[in-house]
C-alpha cells in the first residue's frame, strides 16, 4: 500500500523527490552477511529502511537491497548507504527506480 506522505518537511529530511510510505520487506545484502528488515519510505532516488539490530555499516558502504515479494523474485537494488537516522538508516540507488522497485522487464522474462 502506497501513501502519499506530508509535503510539510524541515529541512533536516528535505529530499529531492516526493518520499511516499510503503510497507515491505527488504533484505540488505553485502557479500558476506545481510539483514532483513522494513521499508519506511520510497522514492525513485532512495528508500528509508527500519535500522536492524546488529547493522554496521558505514556511510557510503556498497550494498544489494533485495525488495521481496510474496510470491515470486522481488528485484534487487544496487545502492549505498547514505545517511543514519535515530531509528532508520537512508540508502541512495546507484540508478533511478519505479515507485516500488521492480523487475526490470529482461529480468522477469529470463524467469518465466
Amino acid at each position: 500500500m502506497v501513501i502519499p506522505r506530508d509535503e510539510a518537511m524541515d529541512a533536516q529530511n528535505r529530499r529531492d523527490n516526493e518520499r511516499l510510505f510503503f510497507a515491505a520487506e527488504v533484505l540488505v545484502a553485502c557479500p558476506d552477511r545481510g539483514w532483513r528488515t522494513a521499508v519506511l519510505d520510497l522514492s525513485p532516488g532512495g528508500c528509508a529502511l527500519l535500522r536492524p539490530a546488529g547493522f554496521e555499516l558505514h556511510i557510503g558502504a556498497v550494498v544489494t537491497l533485495y525488495f521481496l515479494t510474496r510470491n515470486g523474485p522481488g528485484p534487487g537494488v544496487g545502492a549505498r548507504v547514505a545517511r543514519f537516522g535515530a531509528r532508520d538508516v537512508g540508502f541512495e540507488y546507484h540508478d533511478v527506480q519505479t515507485v516500488p522497485p521492480s523487475l526490470h522487464p529482461t529480468a522477469a522474462a529470463s524467469l518465466g
